[in-house]
């Protein structure tokens, strides 16, 4: 029989008279089998003593036969379905069926209640023995009914009439026999409670609808008045079932009546209470205006409400007044929800001081047994107000805690969270109305909960969008209260300050003039730091304030000022939100706000004291307004960034709905940059951003751990279990018992849904007090110790797509890098550049032919990350590098390498173990099968298999195991206590895998952002107002705050204003980005939408500016963080120019921004060290990577790729390309080239993969045909030129924008030999500006060079370092070694750097390639401002040429080929085509790079007629018909194949003193020194071949010069040797 039936039953039956029966009564509860609903045990007590315990039905009837009553603990419930029958068979009427449990809360209503009693459970320290629980109900039954006849008379009655002819209740008071003739409830009750109750409130209806309800809050009441310290509530089960009680005591207790009565006057009377709580007379007024009490009233009559009140405005009494009273009055809970945790604490402890001790905080600045504490308080009612973050509104434990309460209003601090449109948006605060609705449906309450928030600053629209949102998800309408008065005692000013330096003089002038506690704001945590110390130092004592300070120093230095041991606090605007203090004579901002509402706010807490006069200065610089932009656009969750994240939950929930996942794995997952700030935060907010879309579900943090399986028959056998083992100590026996009495009180056989909830180990720790860590440990022993039966609380996901081979590959791959990695530890502390550990590693692989094993660099920061989550290293990343870690190891190794030995054993094992099982799941039809187990179980099975050979193992080696394999990504665990970490668990409720986040998802956000950027405009256009006059900025301000927001931005921003302020940049920066660009650069800067962009830039058309512009623009301007942006270019100059030109226009942002060269990025994604040796085949390797997913997500993410030169790609660069489409789905290409310009054909270059881009992806083309840099008639000769190219892209000619001409000659000769003629026609003209001499071949470039020289020219030769890298350059390896004499310091200090310049500068003042290398370290220092570290010294070095650094000189006659002086121009431009022949389209291009290199001049030196066509304004064509000889004079550089290398392994002492430039002394095959020391001999390849070619033709060896000095390695030599690169000179021998 279901209760329903058994209840109609009842009522049916009516009163009868109690028929005399054997037995007055028996008492009786059951054991239930929650799963089947079958009775297992059966228990009971008559009331002559006799017991009954057995499972038999039919004895269980002849043991109730003859009895007149049966009682029970939740029978009516719960027991009466089992057993229904039997009672039916024994013959007792239904009618006069007792339950306890109904009567307790009205019989017991004062704490501590009944000892018996917890909530709707009997106390129990036993385990499923219903006789005992028979006895405990027969106990509480009499105290029940001695409780009863305690009552007073008039009580009694009220029961009675309330109650007596209710199914719950008929059944006692005939049992004991008590009636009342009285009818007349209404005026017995008015009669009790006349003072204690409103005696308006609808007696009648509530009598006649909800008795029992009345009865119970009568029975609270009567409770609250006779004991008013006592702190008694209704018990949660009440407030379940019947959920018209809070209403009813509402309103009974806490809704005032118009007409007004003698409690309502009294007890709700708001100055009464104000007097009462917190002393004060009266509230405080605005300008008159008593909004604080109007607030307070409207909070007191249950209205729900906005209250925009401003800093310092007394916003907290208005809500903290009308929860006190509420929990005085009816025990009522008003939850307080704020974002900021160190402000929740403050306000507790600011009542605290003033005595009140009513309200508590659960966050995470709470330490266990603080959050303990705050729990117990909260459920036994001495708890009045609850501060909690939204985020903890996500947590099961503080649902259940606030269901259990009678929760009479929520308050959320910073409403302006709400609104897209305020100051400080937050997607996680639109699930409030969510969790408001669901707590009002769980209780099942008829009204809604009043809501109340409060802003200290709030626009029109944000009040708005308030009220909206609370319209829309729980039906409710605000009143508003909002305070249009000023401060008097505030006097702003602005003061406009021109750079940094003058900054500061003002602030110290400031701090001189008026002395008095202050408080400086500044934008940024490390310049507040920085302020402080330098203030201390100038004697202003100043300490700093910021959200990434520790926690106790943040709490020390906020306690210090408030206490006024010093007066100048230098903070972010993290400081000040509910700090109490009133003597702040000045506010400075050395940063202005990014908003008017947060610079009122700031300002705001200046003058607290209405008595006291204070200054609010603004020290204004309009680039501060560019660094809000900045830290905006590094801050702002971007469309693209949110579509990341739902990428990366549909992958983790194909093949289950929902999964459980870390915010940093799905940050993984979506290729974020584990370096990205906030990174956690970003992501839950993607998730609420989906969520609020309709994606996904975010459900309860909830950790599906339960320790709830007792095998012990009762507590004390448990307790004398765990005193009895050794292996609890003396706290984990302490833990191991409380826990023990917790599970046990928590018990009960009658299967509420919260008993799952009870045995939560994060139940179980915020109720004890124990660490969740620690909660588990004893949990884990007891589960060993067998007083825990061992639950299969474990799910491995194994896909049945991935073989067991491959899960035990990724084992052997991670077992090998981790006893790798062990091996490299030889001392404690140590930095790795993990670049280098990755070589050597693939280098070990290699060696020992382990081809099956793939190492990556992520594999290695894998095993790092394990370690150091186990706290088995610690680790140390500095800032800016990737690359490099300190390392300090925390284990004794030996040890540490035997335990990982057996987890490597272990590890294999327990992969064979799950792979097994899975093979017995049926469920063949899915893609994913799932295994149940338990760190118990793999414990036993591998201890019995053969692989332990009888080795023992503990539990917490098995889940190192279990989380090491969950790390390594061989299984997919879930569950169990593997949850080191916050898990967030999402349902997808989106199923099509197409689908996409949209744009207009987005528009919540988006409208959030770009009202961001206004409010940056806006905050500036007040400074600026007021630097003009104080008035009108005033004026402004107030219209800001009272105007519709359209009406205000139409006032003040007219016209192209409009434009202007939704721009994330000021309007002098966007002057200096786009102001001085022609149209058609500016197009392609304004160009948002085209996915794949093309430009194809003519010579001299600016293509190096616009591209510096674009990344500016989309970096400033187009929301691409500086991680989703990569440029690839094809040498380190063009990417050290990019670097250098950025930092020029937009400052240190530029040095986060990724410039690679093609190499420098594939060998970052192979995780190696770049090298000549490997260059070939690096591309290759990393589009193989990329295409078997094993390289970082992260390293390959991006947005936007930009391409340098793309005209110069060739198929394996091209592959990476695509490569990088294929994984981006979204990312959009810039590539910008000139196909006329291709000349690379040697290492496989074409313009038609450029022109692929076009083809195949239908990129957006652009033509740049404005050239710049040439003069008019200069253009129009390389046009004509140009054209002969076949299949150009570029439809358009050149345009030149000079007008003016300069000079074009055309020397042609018949002549074979050009040098001579051609170095003579040079020293005859007249030079002005930058000269350079091109060539085709190497020997040419010399020999001119050569006889310039020997012509009293300053002629210098363009060399390259081809055959060897720069760090092996004799003065770039003497300025690292002077760097490296620290060996683990990865960080050059300043000092170090300056000392290693000074004594290159001095060892190697005569070396010619000194400039050179002083060139190369400038570069470095101009793209490193700030710090510098030696691995990205040594790439920078590695990746540059020598002929990067020649600089341009108007003294100096550069000679060069076409090939390095691409990209580079010169006034004069002299080019010798000595049998030079148009034979490919190459060679026309080679030839057109050559001519466009001319700024001014440009004259060819040729023997051939291909210009003769050719034609233009003062062109001068001239025919030279001499015959010239070859030169007289020859040079030419050796390289290391022309020399015997280990000739030199004995000549170190004698190279040591010589310097590039030196002269050597010819003697045979070998060359002396100045002493006559030989230095070098010639190799037998260079003697016998170029040596005698060069003898035959009639030359001889005159003389020598170190060209280059080199470091080599010889097999012979244990370290690196140097050698010398001659350059030599042959003079033609005089025929006799």
């Amino acid at each position: 029989m279901d209760k329903l039936s058994f209840l109609l039953f009842v009522g049916r039956a009516g009163y009868h008279k109690i028929r005399k029966m054997k037995y007055p009564i028996a008492f009786i509860d059951t054991e239930i089998e929650p799963k089947s609903r079958q009775i297992l045990d059966i228990g009971g007590v008559r009331s002559d003593g006799c017991e009954f315990h057995k499972k038999s039905f039919s004895d269980f009837v002849s043991f109730l036969s003859g009895t007149q009553f049966v009682c029970g603990h939740n029978i009516l419930n719960h027991d009466i379905k089992y057993i229904g029958s039997a009672l039916q068979d024994a013959g007792i009427n239904p009618a006069d069926v007792i339950d306890t449990l109904p009567l307790s809360p009205l019989l017991f209503p004062t704490k501590p209640y009944h000892a018996l009693l917890k909530d709707d459970k009997l106390q129990t320290d036993e385990v499923n023995n219903p006789l005992n629980d028979s006895v405990k109900a027969r106990c509480l039954f009499h105290d029940e009914i001695a409780a009863f006849q305690r009552k007073d008379d008039l009580l009694k009655e009220i029961f009675f009439g309330l109650l007596g002819n209710t199914p719950e209740f008929q059944a006692f008071f005939r049992f004991i026999s008590y009636t009342s003739e009285k009818t007349d409830i209404e005026d017995l009750i008015r009669q009790k409670f006349e003072a204690e109750i409103c005696i308006h409130a609808d007696l009648a209806g509530m009598i006649a609808k909800h008795p029992i309800e009345l009865a119970y809050c009568l029975s609270l009441i009567d409770s609250l008045v006779r004991h008013r310290k006592t702190h008694s509530i209704t018990p949660p089960w009440v407030l379940k079932n019947y959920p018209h009680v809070e209403r009813i005591m509402f309103r009974l207790r806490n809704t005032p009546c118009v007409e007004g009565c003698p409690y309502c006057n009294s007890a709700l009377d708001i100055h009464k209470g104000l007097k009462h709580w917190f002393g004060f007379d009266s509230f405080r007024c605005y300008a008159g205006e008593p909004l604080q009490e109007n607030a307070v009233r409207a909070a007191v009559d249950n209205k729900s409400l906005l209250a925009v009140f401003p800093t310092g405005g007394g916003k907290s009494i208005t809500f903290q007044l009308p929860a006190l009273m509420s929990g005085e009055n009816a025990k009522g809970l008003t939850i307080v929800i704020s974002p900021l945790q160190s402000l929740m604490k403050d306000q507790v402890d600011n009542l605290e001081k003033a005595e009140i001790t009513d309200a508590v905080t659960i966050n995470g600045l709470l330490d266990p047994i603080e959050r303990a504490k705050s729990f117990e308080r909260v459920e036994d009612g001495s708890a009045s107000i609850l501060y909690i973050s939204p985020e903890s509104l996500r947590s099961r434990t503080i649902e259940r805690l606030i269901l259990g309460r009678n929760v009479v209003r929520f308050v959320i601090d910073e409403a302006h969270c709400f609104s897209a449109w305020g100051q400080d948006f937050r997607v996680d605060y639109l699930y409030i109305g969510d969790f408001i609705r669901s707590i009002q449906e769980k209780k099942n309450m008829a009204e809604p909960i009043p809501v109340s928030c409060f802003t200290a600053t709030a626009k029109q629209k944000v009040i708005e969008d308030i009220r909206s949102y609370f319209r829309e998800k729980l039906s409710l309408e605000f009143e508003v209260f909002a305070s249009k008065a000023s401060r008097t005692n505030l006097h702003f000013k602005v003061l406009a300050q021109t750079d940094a330096a003058q900054k500061y003089q003002t602030l110290r002038r400031l701090l001189e003039a008026k002395s008095c506690p202050t408080i400086v704001y500044a934008s940024r945590t490390h310049r507040a730091t920085e302020l402080a110390r330098c203030l201390t130092r100038d004697g202003f004592p100043a300490r700093a304030y910021h959200g990434r300070m520790d926690t106790r120093e943040k709490t020390a230095n906020q306690n210090a000022f408030i206490a006024g041991e010093f007066q100048i606090m230098v903070a972010t605007s993290a400081f000040g939100m509910g700090v109490d203090k009133k003597d702040v004579g000045m506010v400075i901002h050395y940063d202005i706000s990014d908003s008017l509402e947060n610079y009122i706010q700031e300002a705001g807490r200046a003058g607290r004291n209405e008595r006291i006069e204070a200054e609010c200065y603004v020290l204004f610089n309009e680039d501060d307004l560019n660094k809000h932009f900045v830290l905006l656009n590094q801050t702002k969750l971007s469309f693209k960034e949110i579509q990341q994240v739902w990428k990366a939950i549909k992958e983790l929930a194909r093949f289950r709905s929902t999964v459980s996942n870390s915010a940093l794995e799905i940050a993984r997952k979506a290729g974020w940059d584990d370096s990205v700030p906030e990174i956690e935060t970003r992501v839950t907010t993607a998730i609420s951003a989906l969520e609020d879309a309709g994606y996904l579900k975010r459900g309860q943090n909830m950790p599906r751990v339960f320790a709830n399986s007792i095998r012990s028959k009762t507590a004390q056998e448990a307790i004398e279990k765990i005193r009895a083992s050794a292996r609890f100590d003396g706290k984990r026996q302490e833990y191991a018992v409380r826990i023990i009495k917790k599970l046990f009180s928590s018990r009960s056989r009658k299967q509420s849904d919260d008993e799952v909830a009870e045995s939560r180990i994060d139940y179980i720790s915020d109720h004890l007090g124990i660490k969740k860590e620690e909660v588990i440990s004893v949990v884990n022993l007891m589960r060993e110790e067998e007083i825990l039966a061992d639950a299969k609380d474990l799910t491995a996901f194994i896909k049945r797509s991935e073989s067991r081979k491959r899960s035990l590959l990724i084992v052997k791959e991670a077992c090998w890098i981790e006893s790798f990695l062990l091996d490299m530890f030889d001392n404690p502390e140590k930095v790795f550049y993990l670049k280098e550990i990755n070589e050597k590693a693939v280098a070990a692989i290699h060696d020992a032919a382990l081809k099956e094993i793939n190492i990556t660099l992520n594999k290695i920061k894998v095993i790092l990350n394990f370690w150091a989550i186990k706290n088995w290293i610690k680790r140390k990343r500095p800032a800016f590098s990737k690359d490099q870690v300190l390392i300090a190891w925390m284990q004794p190794k030996e040890t540490f390498r035997e335990k990982m030995k057996m987890r490597h054993d272990l590890a294999k094992f327990i992969v064979g173990f799950l792979y097994d099982r899975s093979s017995e799941n049926t469920g063949a039809d899915k893609e994913e099968a799932f295994v149940e187990f338990s760190v118990l179980e793999l414990k036993d099975a591998f201890e019995r298999s053969i692989e332990a050979f009888g080795r023992k193992i503990s539990q917490e080696e098995v889940e190192d195991t279990l989380f090491y394999l969950s790390r390594i990504e061989a299984l997919k665990i879930e569950g169990g206590f593997l949850v080191v970490y916050n898990r967030l668990t999402i349902e997808r409720l989106e199923k099509d895998n197409k689908k996409r986040y949209k744009l207009e998802d987005y528009q919540k956000l988006l409208r959030f952002y770009e009202n961001k950027i206004q409010q940056i405009h806006i905050v500036g256009e007040y400074a600026q107002k007021m630097l003009a006059g104080s008035e009108d900025a005033l004026k402004f301000v107030n219209d800001y705050f009272a105007l519709n927001y359209a009406s205000f931005l139409n006032l003040y921003f007219k016209g192209s204003r409009q434009s202007e302020i939704k721009r994330n940049i000021t309007p002098a920066k966007y002057r200096q980005l786009f102001g001085e660009l022609s149209p058609a650069q500016l197009q392609i800067i304004r160009d948002h939408e085209s996915k794949y962009i093309v430009v194809a830039a003519g010579p001299g058309s600016g293509k190096t500016r616009v591209l510096v512009h674009k990344l500016a623009s989309l970096m400033l301007m187009e929301d691409v963080k500086h991680e989703q942006l990569l440029m690839l270019t094809f040498s380190r100059a063009a990417a050290t120019e990019f670097k250098k030109r950025l930092l020029k226009l937009i400052g240190n942002a530029a040095n986060f921004i990724e410039i690679k060269t093609f190499h420098s990025y594939c060998f970052d994604l192979l995780g190696q060290i770049g090298s000549l040796e490997r260059v070939d085949n690096v591309l290759k390797c990393a589009v193989e990577r990329i295409e078997k997913g094993d390289v970082e997500l992260s390293r390959i993410t991006k947005n936007v790729l930009v391409i340098d030169e793309a005209q110069d790609m060739n198929e394996d660069e091209f592959s990476l390309i695509e490569a990088l489409i294929k994984h981006n789905d979204d990312m959009r290409i810039i590539a910008v080239g000139d196909d006329d310009q291709s000349i690379y054909e040697f290492r496989h270059a074409s313009p038609r993969y450029f022109k692929r881009l076009i083809r195949e992806y239908g990129a957006m083309k652009y033509e740049l045909i404005e050239n710049f840099r040439s003069k008019s008639n200069l253009v129009d000769f390389t046009n004509q030129f140009v054209t002969r190219i076949r299949h150009r892209l570029k439809e358009n000619p050149i345009i030149a924008k000079q007008t003016d001409n300069g000079k074009v000659k055309v020397v042609r000769y018949k002549s074979e030999n050009l040098i001579e003629p051609l170095v003579k026609d040079i020293l005859s003209t007249e030079l002005r500006g930058s000269v350079c001499v091109l060539t085709y071949t190497n020997d040419e470039a010399l020999q001119v060079s050569g006889l310039l020289l020997k012509n009293g020219m300053p002629a210098r030769l363009i060399q390259d370092n081809s055959g060897f890298s720069l760090l092996k350059l004799d003065e770039i390896s003497f300025f690292l070694s002077r760097l490296h004499s620290v060996e683990d310091i990865f960080l050059i200090d300043d000092a170090v750097w300056d000392r290693a310049k000074k004594e290159l500068q001095t060892v190697f003042q005569n070396s010619n390639k000194l400039e050179s290398c002083l060139g190369l370290i400038r570069d470095f220092e101009t793209i490193n401002p700030k710090r510098r570290y030696k691995s990205d010294l040594e790439l920078f070095i590695r990746e540059s040429k020598l002929n990067d650094f020649f600089g341009e000189s108007g003294e100096t006659i550069f000679v060069s080929t076409i090939h390095k002086v691409k990209g580079k121009e010169f006034d004069h431009v002299f080019l010798m085509l000595n049998n030079f022949n148009l034979s490919s389209d190459e060679k026309i291009r080679q030839l057109y790079v050559a001519m466009t290199r001319a700024r001014r001049e440009l004259t060819i030196h040729l023997n051939s007629d291909f210009l003769d066509g050719l034609s233009s304004e003062n062109v001068e064509h001239i025919e030279d018909k001499n015959n010239y000889l070859p030169p007289e004079e020859l040079a030419i550089h050796l390289t290391h194949s022309d020399i015997w290398l280990d000739y030199f392994i004995n000549r170190q002492s004698q190279i040591a003193p010589l310097r590039s430039g030196d002269t050597l002394y010819v003697r045979g095959d070998e060359c002396l020194d100045g002493n006559g020391q030989s230095v070098l001999k010639f190799s037998r390849n260079f003697m016998s071949k170029h040596y005698e070619r060069l003898h035959r033709q009639g030359y001889e060896l005159k003389r020598a010069m170190v060209n280059f000095i080199v470091c080599w390695q010889s097999e012979k030599a244990a370290k690196e040797i140097k050698i010398i690169l001659p350059e030599l000179f042959f003079k033609k021998k005089i025929s006799e």
